[in-house]
Protein backbone atom coordinates (compact mmCIF):
# COMPACT_ATOMS: atom_id res chain seq x y z
CA UNK A 1 0.00 0.00 0.00
CA UNK A 2 1.60 3.08 -0.86
CA UNK A 3 2.82 5.82 1.95
CA UNK A 4 1.46 9.69 1.44
CA UNK A 5 3.59 11.72 3.68
CA UNK A 6 2.60 15.80 3.93
CA UNK A 7 4.60 18.52 5.99
CA UNK A 8 1.29 19.42 8.44
CA UNK A 9 -1.68 18.50 9.27
CA UNK A 10 -3.95 18.17 6.02
CA UNK A 11 -7.69 16.19 5.13
CA UNK A 12 -6.32 12.86 6.20
CA UNK A 13 -9.51 11.24 5.00
CA UNK A 14 -8.75 11.53 1.42
CA UNK A 15 -5.77 9.60 2.07
CA UNK A 16 -7.51 6.89 3.91
CA UNK A 17 -10.25 6.98 0.60
CA UNK A 18 -7.97 6.20 -1.63
CA UNK A 19 -6.35 3.09 0.74
CA UNK A 20 -2.95 4.71 0.95
CA UNK A 21 -1.57 5.34 4.39
CA UNK A 22 -0.92 8.94 5.96
CA UNK A 23 2.62 9.78 7.21
CA UNK A 24 3.09 12.92 8.87
CA UNK A 25 6.68 13.98 8.31
CA UNK A 26 6.73 16.02 11.90
CA UNK A 27 5.77 12.93 13.36
CA UNK A 28 8.36 10.64 11.93
CA UNK A 29 10.89 13.51 12.25
CA UNK A 30 10.16 14.14 16.09
CA UNK A 31 9.97 10.29 16.80
CA UNK A 32 12.96 9.47 14.86
CA UNK A 33 16.69 10.11 14.66
CA UNK A 34 16.32 13.55 15.24
CA UNK A 35 19.59 15.11 14.86
CA UNK A 36 20.59 12.78 12.27
CA UNK A 37 17.39 14.05 10.01
CA UNK A 38 18.55 17.30 10.97
CA UNK A 39 21.95 17.30 9.37
CA UNK A 40 20.60 15.34 6.54
CA UNK A 41 18.40 18.43 5.58
CA UNK A 42 21.61 20.58 5.83
CA UNK A 43 23.00 18.30 3.82
CA UNK A 44 20.29 18.66 1.23
CA UNK A 45 20.13 22.31 1.19
CA UNK A 46 18.14 23.62 4.18
CA UNK A 47 20.68 26.73 5.40
CA UNK A 48 21.71 26.28 9.13
CA UNK A 49 19.65 29.19 10.36
CA UNK A 50 16.55 27.62 9.56
CA UNK A 51 13.83 26.31 11.70
CA UNK A 52 15.04 22.53 12.90
CA UNK A 53 11.52 21.62 11.91
CA UNK A 54 12.11 22.07 8.07
CA UNK A 55 15.67 20.73 8.37
CA UNK A 56 14.33 17.57 9.89
CA UNK A 57 11.18 17.30 7.44
CA UNK A 58 13.87 17.87 4.70
CA UNK A 59 15.43 14.99 6.35
CA UNK A 60 13.00 12.35 6.95
CA UNK A 61 11.63 13.00 3.44
CA UNK A 62 15.32 11.99 2.12
CA UNK A 63 15.35 8.65 4.87
CA UNK A 64 12.17 7.72 3.60
CA UNK A 65 12.14 8.76 -0.36
CA UNK A 66 11.62 5.10 -1.77
CA UNK A 67 8.45 4.34 0.39
CA UNK A 68 6.50 7.47 -0.58
CA UNK A 69 4.65 7.77 -3.60
CA UNK A 70 3.32 11.56 -2.90
CA UNK A 71 3.73 14.44 -0.43
CA UNK A 72 1.08 17.21 0.05
CA UNK A 73 2.73 20.10 1.06
CA UNK A 74 0.72 23.25 2.82
CA UNK A 75 1.40 26.44 0.54
CA UNK A 76 -1.47 28.74 2.62
CA UNK A 77 -2.03 28.00 6.55
CA UNK A 78 1.55 27.03 7.41
CA UNK A 79 5.04 28.03 7.58
CA UNK A 80 6.55 30.07 4.74
CA UNK A 81 9.46 28.08 4.29
CA UNK A 82 7.40 25.02 2.96
CA UNK A 83 7.63 26.15 -0.41
CA UNK A 84 11.60 26.01 -0.03
CA UNK A 85 11.13 22.56 1.16
CA UNK A 86 8.92 21.46 -1.46
CA UNK A 87 11.38 22.93 -3.80
CA UNK A 88 14.43 21.07 -2.45
CA UNK A 89 12.42 17.70 -2.30
CA UNK A 90 11.25 18.37 -5.83
CA UNK A 91 15.11 18.84 -7.35
CA UNK A 92 16.87 15.87 -5.54
CA UNK A 93 13.82 13.74 -5.65
CA UNK A 94 11.62 13.90 -8.83
CA UNK A 95 10.39 10.37 -8.86
CA UNK A 96 8.23 11.89 -5.90
CA UNK A 97 4.54 13.19 -6.74
CA UNK A 98 4.16 16.90 -5.12
CA UNK A 99 0.32 17.87 -4.28
CA UNK A 100 -0.12 21.01 -2.70
CA UNK A 101 -2.83 22.56 -0.58
CA UNK A 102 -3.95 25.35 0.62
CA UNK A 103 -6.15 26.39 3.70
CA UNK A 104 -7.97 29.90 2.13
CA UNK A 105 -7.25 32.48 5.19
CA UNK A 106 -10.41 34.04 5.33
CA UNK A 107 -11.98 30.85 6.10
CA UNK A 108 -14.14 30.74 3.10
CA UNK A 109 -16.31 27.69 2.69
CA UNK A 110 -15.88 27.86 -1.01
CA UNK A 111 -12.51 28.18 -1.54
CA UNK A 112 -11.82 25.50 1.52
CA UNK A 113 -14.49 23.11 -0.60
CA UNK A 114 -12.19 23.78 -4.30
CA UNK A 115 -8.97 22.83 -2.24
CA UNK A 116 -10.85 19.50 -0.41
CA UNK A 117 -12.04 18.52 -4.24
CA UNK A 118 -8.95 19.03 -5.80
CA UNK A 119 -7.31 16.95 -2.94
CA UNK A 120 -9.95 14.42 -4.25
CA UNK A 121 -9.01 14.75 -8.05
CA UNK A 122 -5.56 14.21 -7.59
CA UNK A 123 -6.63 10.78 -5.20
CA UNK A 124 -9.51 9.97 -7.54
CA UNK A 125 -11.74 9.91 -4.38
CA UNK A 126 -15.12 11.67 -3.81
CA UNK A 127 -16.13 13.99 -1.01
CA UNK A 128 -18.78 11.63 -0.72
CA UNK A 129 -16.09 8.77 0.04
CA UNK A 130 -13.84 11.10 2.41
CA UNK A 131 -17.50 11.87 4.31
CA UNK A 132 -17.34 8.25 4.71
CA UNK A 133 -13.74 8.00 6.40
CA UNK A 134 -14.71 11.01 8.66
CA UNK A 135 -17.61 8.91 9.61
CA UNK A 136 -15.21 5.98 10.83
CA UNK A 137 -12.40 8.23 12.29
CA UNK A 138 -14.93 10.20 14.61
CA UNK A 139 -15.96 7.36 16.22
CA UNK A 140 -11.68 7.46 17.46
CA UNK A 141 -11.80 11.18 18.09
CA UNK A 142 -15.10 10.84 20.07
CA UNK A 143 -12.12 8.29 22.31
CA UNK A 144 -10.20 10.88 22.15
CA UNK A 145 -12.97 13.45 24.12
CA UNK A 146 -13.24 11.12 26.21
CA UNK A 147 -9.65 10.61 26.98
CA UNK A 148 -9.04 14.22 27.53
CA UNK A 149 -11.67 15.24 29.92
CA UNK A 150 -10.00 11.88 31.68
CA UNK A 151 -6.82 13.39 31.16
CA UNK A 152 -7.78 17.45 33.17
CA UNK A 153 -10.22 16.46 35.05
CA UNK A 154 -8.19 13.38 37.23
CA UNK A 155 -4.59 14.52 36.39
CA UNK A 156 -3.21 10.97 36.31
CA UNK A 157 -2.17 10.57 32.88
CA UNK A 158 1.73 11.29 32.03
CA UNK A 159 1.53 14.43 30.14
CA UNK A 160 4.32 13.16 28.38
CA UNK A 161 2.30 10.16 26.97
CA UNK A 162 -0.94 11.75 26.01
CA UNK A 163 1.14 14.95 24.36
CA UNK A 164 3.32 12.14 22.06
CA UNK A 165 -0.93 10.23 21.29
CA UNK A 166 -2.31 13.72 20.16
CA UNK A 167 0.17 14.76 18.29
CA UNK A 168 0.19 11.10 16.50
CA UNK A 169 -3.80 12.06 15.53
CA UNK A 170 -2.52 13.93 12.55
CA UNK A 171 -2.07 10.22 10.79
CA UNK A 172 -3.41 7.95 13.38
CA UNK A 173 0.31 6.35 13.80
CA UNK A 174 -0.27 4.83 10.06
CA UNK A 175 -2.71 2.92 11.82
CA UNK A 176 -5.90 3.21 13.00
CA UNK A 177 -6.59 -0.09 14.77
CA UNK A 178 -2.96 0.38 16.87
CA UNK A 179 -3.80 4.23 17.08
CA UNK A 180 -6.95 3.35 18.86
CA UNK A 181 -5.86 0.47 21.44
CA UNK A 182 -3.59 3.20 22.51
CA UNK A 183 -6.42 5.41 23.37
CA UNK A 184 -7.98 2.65 25.25
CA UNK A 185 -5.31 1.75 27.44
CA UNK A 186 -5.02 5.49 28.55
CA UNK A 187 -8.14 5.06 29.08
CA UNK A 188 -8.20 2.37 31.11
CA UNK A 189 -5.20 3.67 33.16
CA UNK A 190 -7.08 7.06 33.72
CA UNK A 191 -9.88 5.41 35.30
CA UNK A 192 -8.65 2.51 37.42
CA UNK A 193 -5.84 5.25 38.56
CA UNK A 194 -6.47 7.66 41.48
CA UNK A 195 -7.04 10.97 40.94
CA UNK A 196 -3.97 13.33 41.35
CA UNK A 197 -6.49 16.82 42.07
CA UNK A 198 -4.50 18.52 44.21
CA UNK A 199 -1.51 20.14 41.96
CA UNK A 200 -1.30 23.41 40.26
CA UNK A 201 -2.74 22.82 36.58
CA UNK A 202 -1.11 24.65 33.34
CA UNK A 203 -1.65 24.68 29.66
CA UNK A 204 0.83 24.90 26.95
CA UNK A 205 0.08 26.64 24.26
CA UNK A 206 2.13 26.86 20.55
CA UNK A 207 3.50 24.38 18.11
CA UNK A 208 4.66 20.66 19.42
CA UNK A 209 8.20 21.10 21.38
CA UNK A 210 11.25 19.98 20.14
CA UNK A 211 12.33 19.80 23.57
CA UNK A 212 12.42 16.04 24.32
CA UNK A 213 11.62 16.27 28.55
CA UNK A 214 10.15 19.65 28.97
CA UNK A 215 6.49 17.57 30.40
CA UNK A 216 8.29 15.05 32.49
CA UNK A 217 10.35 17.96 34.08
CA UNK A 218 7.28 20.03 34.68
CA UNK A 219 5.64 17.22 36.28
CA UNK A 220 8.11 15.03 38.01
CA UNK A 221 10.44 17.98 39.13
CA UNK A 222 8.72 20.57 39.72
CA UNK A 223 5.25 19.30 40.40
CA UNK A 224 2.84 20.61 38.29
CA UNK A 225 0.38 19.07 35.84
CA UNK A 226 0.33 19.72 32.33
CA UNK A 227 -3.96 19.97 31.70
CA UNK A 228 -4.41 20.98 28.58
CA UNK A 229 -2.23 21.11 24.98
CA UNK A 230 -3.80 24.05 22.56
CA UNK A 231 -1.92 22.76 19.09
CA UNK A 232 -2.71 18.82 20.02
CA UNK A 233 -5.69 19.54 20.89
CA UNK A 234 -6.04 21.21 17.26
CA UNK A 235 -4.45 18.56 15.55
CA UNK A 236 -6.74 15.72 16.92
CA UNK A 237 -10.24 18.01 15.88
CA UNK A 238 -11.78 17.33 19.21
CA UNK A 239 -15.21 19.74 17.96
CA UNK A 240 -17.87 17.52 16.87
CA UNK A 241 -18.74 18.83 12.89
CA UNK A 242 -21.27 17.57 10.26
CA UNK A 243 -19.12 17.54 7.44
CA UNK A 244 -15.40 17.86 6.43
CA UNK A 245 -15.50 21.49 5.41
CA UNK A 246 -17.00 22.60 9.29
CA UNK A 247 -14.05 20.48 10.55
CA UNK A 248 -11.42 22.12 8.83
CA UNK A 249 -12.97 25.29 9.23
CA UNK A 250 -12.54 24.44 12.52
CA UNK A 251 -9.20 23.41 12.54
CA UNK A 252 -7.58 26.54 14.18
CA UNK A 253 -3.64 26.20 13.85
CA UNK A 254 -3.51 27.55 9.99
CA UNK A 255 -5.78 30.78 10.29
CA UNK A 256 -5.86 33.50 12.10
CA UNK A 257 -4.39 33.64 15.89
CA UNK A 258 -7.63 35.77 17.50
CA UNK A 259 -9.95 32.29 16.99
CA UNK A 260 -6.88 30.70 18.90
CA UNK A 261 -6.80 32.96 21.85
CA UNK A 262 -10.51 32.80 22.52
CA UNK A 263 -10.46 29.17 22.92
CA UNK A 264 -7.30 28.97 25.14
CA UNK A 265 -9.48 31.19 27.14
CA UNK A 266 -12.28 29.20 27.14
CA UNK A 267 -10.01 26.62 27.85
CA UNK A 268 -8.53 27.96 30.67
CA UNK A 269 -11.60 28.40 32.72
CA UNK A 270 -12.81 25.49 32.02
CA UNK A 271 -9.57 23.50 33.11
CA UNK A 272 -9.16 26.01 35.84
CA UNK A 273 -5.51 26.63 34.58
CA UNK A 274 -3.53 28.95 36.63
CA UNK A 275 -0.96 29.96 34.17
CA UNK A 276 0.32 29.31 30.49
CA UNK A 277 3.76 28.09 28.88
CA UNK A 278 4.03 29.09 25.09
CA UNK A 279 6.36 27.39 23.40
CA UNK A 280 8.15 29.27 20.38
CA UNK A 281 10.16 27.06 17.93
CA UNK A 282 13.35 29.29 16.92
CA UNK A 283 13.35 31.06 13.65
CA UNK A 284 9.89 30.85 13.21
CA UNK A 285 7.38 33.32 12.36
CA UNK A 286 4.85 32.34 14.81
CA UNK A 287 6.82 33.74 17.99
CA UNK A 288 5.59 37.31 16.61
CA UNK A 289 2.53 36.43 18.42
CA UNK A 290 4.16 36.14 21.62
CA UNK A 291 3.06 39.97 22.45
CA UNK A 292 -0.59 39.74 21.20
CA UNK A 293 -1.44 35.81 23.48
CA UNK A 294 0.47 37.90 26.87
CA UNK A 295 -1.67 40.58 26.28
CA UNK A 296 -5.26 38.79 25.70
CA UNK A 297 -4.85 35.87 27.84
CA UNK A 298 -5.96 36.20 31.74
CA UNK A 299 -3.43 34.12 33.47
CA UNK A 300 0.33 34.60 33.84
CA UNK A 301 2.38 33.13 30.32
CA UNK A 302 5.91 32.31 30.48
CA UNK A 303 7.30 31.93 26.87
CA UNK A 304 10.30 29.42 26.34
CA UNK A 305 12.39 28.82 22.78
CA UNK A 306 13.42 25.71 21.56
CA UNK A 307 16.03 25.28 18.81
CA UNK A 308 17.35 21.81 18.33
CA UNK A 309 15.94 18.65 19.71
CA UNK A 310 17.56 17.88 23.50
CA UNK A 311 16.34 18.57 26.86
CA UNK A 312 15.39 21.14 28.73
CA UNK A 313 18.95 23.98 29.07
CA UNK A 314 19.42 25.24 32.69
CA UNK A 315 18.46 28.96 31.52
CA UNK A 316 15.19 27.75 30.68
CA UNK A 317 15.25 25.30 33.67
CA UNK A 318 15.80 28.78 35.76
CA UNK A 319 12.81 30.62 34.08
CA UNK A 320 10.45 28.12 34.44
CA UNK A 321 10.92 27.41 37.79
CA UNK A 322 10.74 31.10 39.07
CA UNK A 323 7.14 30.87 36.62
CA UNK A 324 6.01 28.11 38.74
CA UNK A 325 7.41 29.73 42.12
CA UNK A 326 5.18 32.84 41.43
CA UNK A 327 2.45 30.54 40.27
CA UNK A 328 2.52 28.97 44.10
CA UNK A 329 2.77 32.38 45.41
CA UNK A 330 -0.36 33.85 43.75
CA UNK A 331 -2.39 30.74 45.48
Amino acid sequence: MKKVAFTTTIPQEYIWAASAIPVDLNNLFILGQSKKFIISGEKHGVTRNTCSWIKGLMGAVVEYEEEFDTIIAVTEGDCSNNHGLVNLCQHFMPSIKVVSFAYPADRDERKLRYELDKLGEHFGVSYEQAMEIKEKLDLVRERLRVLDILFYQKKNVSATEFQRLMVASSDFGSNVEVYSNKIEELIKLAETSQSNVHTISIGYMGVPTIISNLFGYLEDELGVKLSYFEVENDFAMLQESKDLIEQYQNFNYPYELNRRIIEVEKQIKQRNLKGIIHYAQAFCHRQLDDIIIKNRLSVPVLTIEGDAPGEVDMRTKIRIECFVERLKEVL
